[in-house]
């Protein structure tokens, strides 16, 4: 019999965006649109006469769909993944692979409520949903036990005479 390890199940867990980044989204989608319907607009308008105009106009429009496909790919499929051997961080069409057996760390920032996950000198810093911090470290334990977890606490500033 083969000696192997039981295998992990694959632990997903989706990336949380601040109410900033929607709105960051939302006037990216605005700018495109615009931008495109500028674009149709003066094809309508003024037509297509030279090759400038055939590189120009087209090129627009491409680059603001693209930015659109980028804009909602990130939207819908960001994610950390962690499974028998990597760390997968997805950003839309983006997606990294990190060794599990690298990580020599993680700490929880409790005021910020984000990880950070160290790999000797580099690190990154990791944003779930608050009740999912627990679960991802432990995820990642459950791979590589050897990580050290710990988390940060902030001590409250103490009053002093002139704020009484």
């Amino acid at each position: 019999m083969k000696n192997s390890k039981p295998k992990i199940e694959k632990s997903i867990f989706k990336l949380q965006f601040s109410k900033n980044i929607y709105w960051l989204c939302v006037a990216v989608y605005l700018l495109c649109a615009a931008g495109t319907a500028l674009s149709v607009w003066r094809i309508v308008k003024f037509g297509i006469h030279g090759f400038n105009d055939v590189i120009k106009y087209p090129f627009l429009i491409a680059v603001c769909l693209l930015c659109i496909v980028l804009v909602t790919a990130i939207l819908i499929r960001s994610q950390y993944i962690v499974d028998d051997t990597h760390f997968i961080t997805q950003y839309g069409l983006i997606k990294s692979k990190f060794v599990i057996k690298d990580v020599t760390s993680v700490t929880l920032d409790t005021d910020a409520k984000k990880l950070t996950v160290k790999f000797g000198e580099q690190y990154m810093v990791v944003s779930v949903s608050p009740e999912w911090n627990e679960k991802l470290v432990r995820a990642l334990l459950a791979v590589n036990p050897n990580i050290d977890y710990g988390f940060t606490l902030s001590d409250k500033p103490e009053d002093t005479q002139e704020e009484k």
